[in-house]
């Protein structure tokens, strides 16, 4: 018999598991047999996924896969190679989990959990296949089964897999739009009939492991945008989120494992709104904020892409001074020399403190060693920026999906190095 609780190790997005972790001690406060757990699910094998059935396993798995996600908010910037390490490893423990589940019989616990958050139908029997009243010919059918078989590189198959590659399930097409959105699924791949994709057994894990991949990455992007409103993650959790880190592949073998978002030049494109205004010079009002707050820091946390530990200076992510100078301050002084009177002009002490808000003090010349003299500013939530520059804000679909101007920027060059056309 398995408890109702155990749903929580499936979806640890469930209200069961929420309810675990409200009625938990912080996740900071965590015993060390949870912090090693947590490490330890990132390089899971088969085995060390499967949950025991007692209260308290299910608790420290939920508890584990939270503090997991907080540890890499410590210390990663939104959809980072850490945060799609740990995405990743949730997907193939969450799928493996549902195929053990199938194997031992309990299909019935997987579809529960599956149909809050997908709308799932289970194909009609008798003399043929039918969805929504369109009877599916048989050799489509065949052909779903064989496609799923050959992405497998599943050759011969016996009467225990074949179960796994039959249709049997379709699901609507328009609750699969997160995975499109991820490029985790291709609506061109997917059989529709009457806007529903016909699934296999095999398909479900995927795209049920994919769902809580995705949700997991914007979890973090969520904790690290709450991180910007509170303050500095505790000790615990940037501990946890180093250790996480340091997990990652060789930088070669990244590239072929993940699409990732590289620190390199500025991508103008993908900015958000807010800070395309600011670009353009603003008016008197605004100079202040959108220039030496928003701008400063903005600007530096893109181009720096501060991930693997706590962003406390500058200088533990750039090597070159030049960097700073040229691809930083520039482009501030240039936004700033467009406002409307140009900012330096009648407040020529706010170049220094530009660089004060990129932690190096109060100067005009910047050097690699001072990195740290000063509080290198975090970039402020869009609520921040709403009630102290409204100008500023003028939001576009994105924008209201998430709370903070670097979560939007790391979200489209993600999105873009997923699609391929990033290189």
């Amino acid at each position: 018999m398995i408890a109702p609780e155990y749903v929580a190790t499936l979806d640890p997005f469930a209200a069961e598991a929420k309810k675990l972790v409200e009625t938990s001690p912080p996740l900071d406060s965590m015993p060390q047999e949870i912090v090693d757990r947590t490490i330890a699910r990132v390089k899971w094998s088969s085995k060390d996924m499967v949950v025991g059935p007692d209260a308290e396993a299910i608790r420290a798995d939920v508890l584990s896969f939270y503090l997991m996600c907080q540890g890499v908010a410590a210390v990663s910037y939104p959809y980072s190679r850490e945060a799609r390490l740990i995405s990743d490893a949730t997907k193939e423990t969450i799928k493996y989990r549902m195929y053990d589940l199938f194997k031992r019989g309990h299909e019935d616990l997987c579809l529960e959990v599956v149909k809050r958050s997908i709308k799932l139908i289970q194909l009609e029997g008798g003399n043929g296949v039918k969805l929504g009243g369109v009877e599916i010919p048989r050799e489509d059918l065949y052909k779903i089964r064989d496609r799923r078989l050959a992405e497998d590189g599943i050759e011969t198959v016996d009467d225990r897999l074949l179960p796994q590659y039959l249709p049997r399930y379709a699901v609507r097409w328009t609750d699969l739009a997160p995975l499109l959105r991820h490029r985790r699924a291709e609506l061109t791949k997917l059989y529709l009939v009457n806007g529903r994709a016909v699934i296999t057994p095999r398909d479900l894990w995927d795209l049920f492991s994919d769902f809580i991949a995705v949700r997991t990455e914007e979890y973090v992007a969520s904790v690290y945008e709450r991180f910007s409103d509170i303050g500095a993650p505790s000790k615990r959790l940037t501990e946890v989120g180093e250790r996480i880190s340091s997990l990652l592949p060789p930088e070669l073998e990244l590239r072929e494992r993940f699409a990732r978002v590289p620190r390199g030049k500025l991508s103008l494109e993908f900015f958000p709104p807010c800070v395309k205004i600011a670009m353009g010079g603003v008016g008197s009002g605004l100079r202040n904020y959108a220039i030496t707050v928003l701008l400063t820091s903005f600007l530096s946390y893109a181009r720096a892409s501060p991930s693997g530990r706590a962003a406390t200076r500058i200088g533990d992510f750039i090597r070159d001074i030049s960097v700073v100078r040229d691809e930083i301050a520039a482009p501030i002084f240039d936004a700033a020399e467009r406002c409307k009177p140009p900012f330096f002009k009648d407040q020529p002490q706010e170049k220094a403190n530009i660089y004060y808000h990129l932690g190096f003090g109060m100067t005009t010349e910047p050097h690699l060693e001072s990195s740290g003299k000063s509080k290198w500013y975090r970039v402020p939530n869009c609520s921040k920026i709403l009630l102290s520059a409204a100008p500023l804000c003028d939001p576009d679909e994105l924008c209201r999906k998430i709370k903070n101007p670097l979560t939007y920027y790391f979200r489209r060059l993600s999105e873009h190095a997923r699609s391929g056309a990033g290189g």
